[in-house]
């Protein structure tokens, strides 16, 4: 066991629009549902959105009950307003998140999302490897897009 003294156990996206979200996450990936709410957020310890706003919180969880997990938020009234297009939609900018997945099919997982209106794929199902820390290389077969709020996304598995 590690003595760092620090876990990830969740991010969250914010997304103005929940549903396709959930069918990417939940429908074609496989998370399952820990907590659906409709909850007031305070605006004290997130700074979005005006105080007291009505929102929706989804947690997803992957195969561990207590890490991994990812939270979908959608402020519902207030909603929250639109970002600004990028200057390059295929590109992630500096304070972007690049959310890596695995997944036992990737190739499934591909032609699933071909279905899903607002992704830009920007990797087709390609072998890549990477150098391991003590020496040889893993082989991953991996897809990365973005999905319908603008989130970056690569899913892997090892082949």
């Amino acid at each position: 066991m590690s003595d760092v003294p620090v876990l990830i156990r969740r991010t969250t996206m914010l997304v103005n629009d929940i549903e396709p979200s959930l069918q990417i996450y939940r429908d074609i990936l496989g998370m399952s549902v820990h907590y659906d709410e409709e909850i007031l957020v305070s605006g004290d310890g997130l700074p979005a959105g005006e105080p007291n706003s009505q929102t929706r919180l989804v947690m997803l969880k992957c195969k561990d009950d207590f890490i991994g997990m990812l939270g979908i938020l959608q402020y519902i009234d207030p909603p929250l307003p639109e970002p600004p297009p990028r200057s390059n939609p295929n590109r992630v900018r500096i304070g972007e998140s690049v959310y890596v997945l695995h997944h036992e099919d990737v190739k499934g997982v591909y032609e699933k999302l071909q279905t899903v209106p607002g992704i830009e794929m920007v990797c087709e199902p390609v072998v890549s490897e990477y150098p391991k820390p003590d020496g040889g290389v893993f082989r991953v077969l991996g897809i990365s897009f973005f999905d319908p709020s603008g989130y970056f996304v690569e899913v892997n598995q090892f082949v």
